[in-house]
């Protein structure tokens, strides 16, 4: 077992008592000294979570799980959306880090499907639940800010083109499938193109894509890619970016990021989202 560094420096200190010749001191060894403590930070200490539940109307039974972390003094609601294959668990640090850092309260839910929540993963559902989630966790007084990652600026940006958001944030995001379908073509090895043809689902091709969505959408917009992202091209970001129709927009488009790695709670990435929180929620202010 290693010594703490309290127990050390008083043995030191014993130890030279008696080269020195000096009397034998008592040293007496608290649990504080000797067993390691916890570091209290803001994920313990400043951010509290509440655990949310939607339930299912079309199944009776299921429901969507989820979390509100909740910042002592916000100044937003941000309802988050992640990326396919992910779970709240598996965002748990990133959530905190945002609600920390922005200031903000974070409401979201495991996908249908996915995590805790009951049901299967559809893009219909994707969307109409996003915005059951708004219809319930919308706090009066607090500016609603939504924020969608991959798979996620799906329910992301048909939430802020139906429901009265103060801002949205797409991620390294999908503008329209004709975009983004070069990405299934990579699934299919290049020894056996010349055998195997890919036929898509009509969901996949069903109008409005959020390239459409976007357009509708006045609240103050961040559009967030990589030019290295190597499953969702960077022309996805680009048209998002061009077809927005805020009246305050940016978009970051980060050189060399690839698609897991956009730095959201830090550097220049992190820089953007402050930008937009702040015009968010000025602009949701009362003039």
């Amino acid at each position: 077992m290693k010594q703490s560094m309290g127990v050390r420096a008083g043995l030191g200190l014993a130890a030279l008592a008696l080269l020195s010749g000096c009397a034998l001191k008592t040293i007496h060894v608290t649990e504080e000294q000797f067993l390691p403590q916890r570091k209290t930070d803001w994920l313990s200490d400043r951010i509290t979570r509440t655990n949310l539940e939607l339930p299912l109307p079309d199944l009776p039974g299921q429901s969507l799980k989820g979390w509100r972390l909740n910042h002592p003094s916000p100044k937003a609601a941000l309802v988050f959306f992640y990326g396919g294959g992910n779970t709240l668990w598996e965002n748990l640090r990133l959530l905190h880090e945002l609600s920390h850092r922005l200031e903000v309260d974070v409401v979201a839910y495991d996908v249908r499907g996915t995590g805790a929540s009951g049901g299967k993963t559809r893009f219909e559902t994707l969307r109409a639940d996003a915005l059951r989630i708004y219809d319930q966790q919308a706090k009066a007084g607090l500016p609603t800010l939504v924020m969608g990652y991959s798979l996620g600026s799906i329910p992301a940006v048909h939430l802020a083109a139906n429901r009265p958001v103060q801002g949205l944030f797409v991620a390294a995001g999908i503008s329209s499938f004709d975009e983004a379908k070069g990405h299934f073509d990579k699934l299919v090895p290049w020894y056996a193109k010349p055998f195997v043809g890919l036929e898509f689902a009509p969901v996949f091709q069903q109008r409005p894509q959020p390239v459409d969505q976007i357009a509708t959408v006045k609240a103050p917009t961040l559009v967030m890619h990589g030019d290295a992202d190597e499953t969702l091209p960077v022309q996805c970001g680009d048209s998002l970016a061009q077809h927005s129709a805020a009246s305050w927009k940016r978009y970051a488009r980060l050189t060399g990021r690839g698609h897991g790695n956009l730095p959201l709670s830090s550097g220049e990435g992190l820089t953007a989202i402050k930008e937009w929180v702040a015009q968010a929620s000025t602009a949701a202010q009362p003039s």
